[in-house]
């Protein structure tokens, strides 16, 4: 019978624990790594949510901000590019001046030729001196009864039609310098002027009578403005100038 000896019971009993602490070791390190994923995954979320929640708060702020009336973002978009350009634009509604001498907007007939007198302006037709033109046409009507027409005209731009307004709202009702004539019934003027301006409500008119002997001056409808060579000599030129009138005849400078 074979001698027991110690030493070959230890053996396998310490290679079983040196086991047994290895698996031990092994799992706690198993264990460790597990739960150090687990944060990781767990701090990922939480970055991600923080980062989600700080993205509403912002677009939140934007929100309000834009409601108080902060800057509004600049669209960089071709529409909003075109409509940009389009409300820089002036925002006038003035009319087009016709060209100097243009003389084509004067009708063949006109109500000045049936009117009791080139002062009688139908209501709504006078000119408004304080209003700003843009252009003007100068028309000369023979006013005789039974052959009345069209003798002359001519356009002219913006600045000279401007230039005859402000000539003509600075004058007094009268010319004290002009004659006073008794006038018989039957003393008609013959021929008169009508100035035709535009403006941004229209085309508006002045009246101008220089002949015959019940009425002189310009005349808005409203107004009464004496007969001064100023105003005169800016827009008779060419066909629109007479050759004479009972009143021009004692005017000098026109």
């Amino acid at each position: 019978m074979p001698e027991h000896e110690p030493e070959q019971e230890l053996g396998p009993k310490i290679a079983d624990a040196f086991q047994t602490k290895a698996d031990s070791a092994r799992g706690f390190r198993s264990q460790g790594m597990a739960r150090i994923a687990r944060g990781r995954v767990r701090r990922r979320r939480q970055t991600l949510i923080i980062a989600a929640a700080t993205v509403v708060v912002a677009v939140s702020i934007g929100g309000v901000w834009g409601a108080i009336g902060g800057p509004s973002p600049v669209s960089t978009s071709a529409g909003d590019s075109k409509a940009a350009a389009e409300g820089s634009g002036p925002l006038s509604d003035s009319p087009q001046a016709p060209s100097e001498d243009s003389g084509t907007a004067c009708p063949q007939s006109h109500p000045i030729e049936t009117a009791p007198g080139p002062e009688a302006v139908p209501p709504g037709t006078g000119l408004d001196v304080e209003q700003p033109v843009y252009g003007l046409q100068a028309c000369r009507y023979r006013i005789s009864p039974g052959d009345p027409m069209l003798l002359g005209s001519a356009g002219f731009n913006a600045d000279t039609a401007q230039q005859v307004v402000d000539a003509i709202k600075v004058l007094p009702e009268r010319n004290p310098d002009l004659p006073v004539f008794k006038c018989a019934p039957s003393a008609r003027a013959k021929e008169a002027i009508v100035l035709r301006f535009d403006t941004s409500r229209g085309q508006r008119e002045i009246w101008v009578a220089y002949d015959g002997c019940a009425s002189v001056g310009f005349f808005t409808g409203s107004r009464t403005f004496g007969l001064y060579a100023a105003p005169l000599k800016l827009f008779m030129k060419g066909t629109v100038r007479p050759a004479g009138g009972i009143y021009l005849d004692h005017l000098k400078g026109w």
